[in-house]
């Protein structure tokens, strides 16, 4: 190596971080990365916990540099950090497929066709977790449960998925005695650049074709639980049923809020996947593309340690109630505005918006609820044409009668359960500004 592992490490970290922001980015560098032979796995493996890029092979760490570079020539060279015989023994490395892990494309027999997007057949839960193990599924969080945020050994924040530690024990138990009966696995395999799945309709054979996405779309629990079941009796047998679809990303986010599972979603996000309310496509698409998209959380509360600053449900109650939408045009034309109010609002006052809840210092400015004011503002500025250069006079004015209205945002812990008081702060917005959509 040219230059020391933990500089290449922790440079890599910052510009997957970078990918991350964007889907499309996403996609572009997982193409490159099955040119590679990197599973997708190995990538989703350190945005959940950093501390494990540590421990990935040199041949590795060299094919996930190469595919960031060839997706976007504006990340690091990997001649910059190897020489030009690491480059190609790793690349030769890559190439000599393990035996014992899976690759796609990869074909299932005896498929039964549901319709163009849906296949059903059986599969043992040992392939299940060959193909966990070979990092083809991941667990894709904005069409789950989500994540909770946790702090590693060095200071850094890591996302893990919301698992019923429980659940799985049972499940494992069960298992590995043989003692569980089977049920439904669904997968979902998707792409925007290749063509996910082919269906020969005369073999009855379905093959995930490379450069598409698995990820685990009902049944995270069950898969956890078999991982464990298999580790305690590698002789267990059971075959599960497994549905595969072929969803973009709002198809599988709406399935995901219908199915009925043992480990209940919580309201806010059962809502925030169902997107029932037109309102809640806008705060989608704000979580997406917005200033504040990865602040705004999924469930009822908000994490600090995450820096989030606000949540689904009360955004889309804020936005339901200043702005009218009928059809999805409106939702296009708000999001549009709303993605440039924050902007401007994020970049007039960094630090009460940052990431970092230390440096904010502001007693109202982060406060969840406070976004009903800012959306109420939003409505105000676009009814009368105001620039939004003119943003930090209207905060201001808020910050000077501060204390009409911060009592009402501390009135309860809770950000659940507080209808009334989500009325009074928006009657109390609109007093000042105006912005309710009935008048």
């Amino acid at each position: 190596m040219k230059v020391d592992r933990n500089i290449i490490e922790k440079e890599v970290l910052e510009n997957l971080k970078l990918i991350q922001n964007s889907r499309q980015k996403q996609y572009e560098l997982n193409l490159k990365l099955a040119d590679y032979n990197v599973p997708f796995g190995m990538v989703q493996k350190i945005s959940q916990n950093e501390e494990v890029i540590s421990e990935f092979d040199v041949h590795h760490l060299i094919g996930i540099v190469s595919a960031m570079y060839d997706a976007d020539n504006s990340n690091p060279n990997p001649e910059t950090y190897f020489g030009v015989r690491e480059i190609r023994d790793a690349e030769r490395t890559l190439k000599d497929k393990d035996l014992d892990k899976l690759y796609l494309p990869h074909t299932f027999k005896e498929v039964i066709e549901i319709k163009f997007d849906s296949y059903i057949t059986k599969i043992n839960i040992k392939e299940l977790v060959k193909m966990v193990d070979s990092q083809l599924i991941i667990y894709e969080e904005e069409t789950q449960r989500g994540v909770t945020y946790k702090e590693n050994k060095s200071g850094g924040i890591v996302k893990t998925p919301i698992v019923n530690k429980a659940s799985v024990k049972r499940i494992a138990s069960k298992v590995s005695e043989n003692q569980y009966f089977e049920d439904m696995i669904t997968l979902n395999v998707y792409s925007t650049e290749v063509e996910p799945v082919s269906y020969d309709t005369n073999s009855k054979s379905l093959t995930i074709n490379d450069g598409a996405i698995v990820s685990i779309l009902d049944g995270f629990h069950r898969l956890q639980g078999f991982i464990a079941a298999v580790s305690l009796n590698p002789d267990v047998e059971l075959n599960e049923i497994l549905s595969i679809r072929v969803y973009d990303y709002e198809t599988a986010k709406r399935f995901f809020s219908q199915l009925n599972t043992i480990n209940v979603l919580n309201k806010e996000r059962r809502k925030e996947l169902a997107q029932e309310r037109l309102s809640d496509k806008v705060v989608a698409d704000l979580q997406r593309k917005s200033e504040i998209g990865k602040q705004i959380a999924s469930g009822s509360m908000v994490s600090d340690l995450a820096g989030d600053l606000t949540t689904f449900d009360i955004m889309s109650y804020a936005i339901d109630r200043s702005y009218t939408i009928e059809r999805q045009l409106d939702v296009i034309k708000i999001s549009k505005y709303l993605n440039e109010f924050f902007v401007y609002l994020v970049g007039s006052y960094p630090n009460e918006f940052s990431k970092n809840f230390n440096e904010r210092k502001n007693e109202f400015m982060s406060h969840p609820l406070m976004f009903i004011g800012y959306i109420v503002l939003s409505r105000y500025m676009q009814d009368n044409e105001i620039d939004f250069d003119e943003i930090e006079k209207y905060i201001d004015t808020i910050g000077k009668n501060a204390d009409e209205f911060v009592p009402l945002l501390n009135a309860k812990k809770s950000l659940t359960g507080n209808k009334r008081i989500r009325e009074k702060l928006f009657d109390y917005f609109v007093n000042v500004f105006g912005g309710d959509k009935s008048e």
